[in-house]
């Protein structure tokens, strides 16, 4: 008997397993408090499991998983195997992500909740990047410090909810810091490419949620069996919204610049833990 996978999602996993059992591939699942992992029975199988599991990846809404949960009699309307989709939300939100991942969260929220009370004046502040040269490096968190401003209840939510479920995986899969090191990578190049193209009046966790977009789906492409990893249909879906970005036909002021470059720093990680084997 050998893991094959774990997934986050427990409809999900079980859709998975329902398939593979009725094509001939025994398996049980094994629940923990943060994740369901699939164990193959015979290590013979393990070529046609994986190839079966990638299809799946790739796919999760095709209606032969659905059909082989019919069959077994377990049966789910939702196979979106995104954590969004848990019952109950708070143990979800709680068991999902890790101390990196909520402090960062916490930290957003509370700023935001204290610049929209008018409490707090996040440009210019102790937060906000330098504007001027040289930079004082005294004041060096200013480096990193703008990804935590936010200026709207569209902008925080966007940025909080894919930041809590990407970097929650990371956190999990692979450690807190080695999520906090691409925290501080792809957020100090968003921050360092939009101050020198742009302006030094921005904010936002937006450029380090495109560095963990572009992290999770090159990991995923280079390690097939990981379960750090972001289908190809949400990808293209970001990767759009940046370009639409770019073409300035949105109705919001975006930081097109720290997207890009956030999610070249993320490609750029993902390239590096895998050839170097840095990942646990």
């Amino acid at each position: 008997m050998f893991s094959l996978y774990q997934f986050q999602n427990r409809r999900a996993a079980q859709a998975f397993s329902d398939y593979l059992n009725t094509i001939g591939i025994k398996n049980r699942l094994h629940h923990d408090d943060f994740s369901y992992q699939l164990l193959i029975a015979q290590e013979e199988q393990r070529a046609q499991a994986e190839i079966e599991l990638d299809l799946f990846l790739q796919h999760p809404n095709n209606p032969k998983y659905m059909s082989a949960s019919w069959q077994t009699g377990e049966v789910s309307s939702d196979s979106n195997y995104f954590a969004f989709a848990e019952s109950n939300l708070v143990s979800n939100f709680i068991h999902h992500a890790g101390l990196v991942t909520h402090v960062i969260f916490a930290l957003s929220l509370v700023i935001y909740l204290l610049t929209a009370s008018g409490v707090f004046q996040p440009i210019p502040s102790i937060l906000s990047f330098f504007t001027q040269q040289p930079f004082d490096y005294s004041q060096s968190w200013r480096f990193i410090t703008p990804a935590l401003l936010h200026f709207s209840p569209l902008h925080i939510i966007f940025n909080l909810l894919w930041w809590w479920q990407l970097a929650g995986l990371v956190e999990r899969q692979q450690g807190k810091m080695h999520l906090l090191v691409l925290f501080l990578f792809s957020g100090v190049a968003a921050n360092l490419a939009q101050y020198f193209l742009v302006s030094p009046y921005f904010g936002g966790l937006s450029g380090v949620v495109y560095g963990l977009v572009g992290y999770c789906w090159l990991f995923g492409k280079l390690n097939k069996s990981s379960q750090v990893m972001l289908p190809n249909s949400l990808f293209l879906f970001l990767l759009a919204w940046l370009v639409l970005g770019f073409v300035d036909i949105l109705p919001v002021n975006i930081a097109n610049y720290a997207h890009l470059v956030g999610l070249l720093a993320g490609l750029l990680m993902a390239v590096l833990t895998s050839k170097l084997k840095l990942h646990v």
